[in-house]
Parts: structure tokens; C-alpha cells; sequence
């Protein structure tokens, strides 16, 4: 079982990745779809991890950068968009795995609506998609 610690002060978070891995996190930032990784974006998280777990070497540190669509608000867009047949369920950030299932659900009935799938229980979705042309 992993138990991940999480740094209020600092938004940082720790996991312990199996038996020889420690996942530090905590840094985002607006950048595009760049993933350069910045030592100055680095360098904290690794002085955070010896100061609070002198005893994890960070000589072998792996940095990675990953992208996660976020919105300034930080409040993900879920549900119609403007145009009909237009749906959302994007921009939860670090966030995205522990909320999207929900969000996906969310999403997933406002569609059936439009399709007018009845709420019984109905999941025959697909022959009420419209049809390509």
C-alpha cells in the first residue's frame, strides 16, 4: 500500500514508487505544450527531499515533465460546450486522475440526454450516434 505525503507550506507531494523509487512533485506552470524541464523548477523539489529525507539519495534523480491541461481558475471545464454536440471534460491539472472518472460520469449523462438516451438504464449509445456522412 502507498501513501503519498503532501507539504501544505511547500505544495509538495511525496510517494514512495515501489521499493526503490520516491516520487517528488509539486510545480506547475502555464508553459504551452513545452517540456523542457527548468533546473530552477528542479532544484527545489530536490533541496525539499534532502532536507525532509536525508536519508533518499537525489544523485540519480530522473526530472520529468508532464502535460496537464489546466484552466487560469484551475476548475476544470466539464459539460456542453457552445456548440450543440460540443462536450468538455478537460483542464483538471494534477488533479486529472482523481477527478476525471467523476467528471467523465457527469459528462457521459448530459450526452445521453442529448441523444435522448432514457434514463432507465439505457447504454445503447452508439445506435444513437448520428451517422458520418
Amino acid at each position: 500500500r502507498s501513501i503519498s505525503l503532501l507539504d501544505d507550506r511547500s505544495k509538495i507531494v511525496a510517494s514512495r514508487f515501489g521499493k526503490d523509487r520516491f516520487r517528488i512533485a509539486g510545480t506547475a506552470e502555464f508553459n504551452g505544450a513545452n517540456k523542457d524541464i527548468r533546473a530552477d523548477r528542479i532544484r527545489p523539489l530536490v533541496e525539499w527531499c534532502e532536507r525532509h529525507f536525508p536519508g533518499i539519495s537525489t544523485e540519480h534523480a530522473t526530472p520529468w515533465a508532464g502535460l496537464r491541461p489546466m484552466t487560469p481558475s484551475m476548475l476544470p471545464r466539464v459539460g456542453h460546450g457552445r456548440k450543440p454536440g460540443v462536450f468538455y471534460n478537460t483542464g483538471h491539472g494534477h488533479l486529472g486522475w482523481t477527478l476525471s472518472a467523476a467528471t467523465a460520469r457527469l459528462v457521459a449523462e448530459q450526452v445521453a440526454a442529448e441523444l435522448g438516451a432514457c434514463r432507465s438504464g439505457s447504454t445503447d449509445l452508439i445506435g444513437r450516434l448520428p451517422r458520418a456522412a
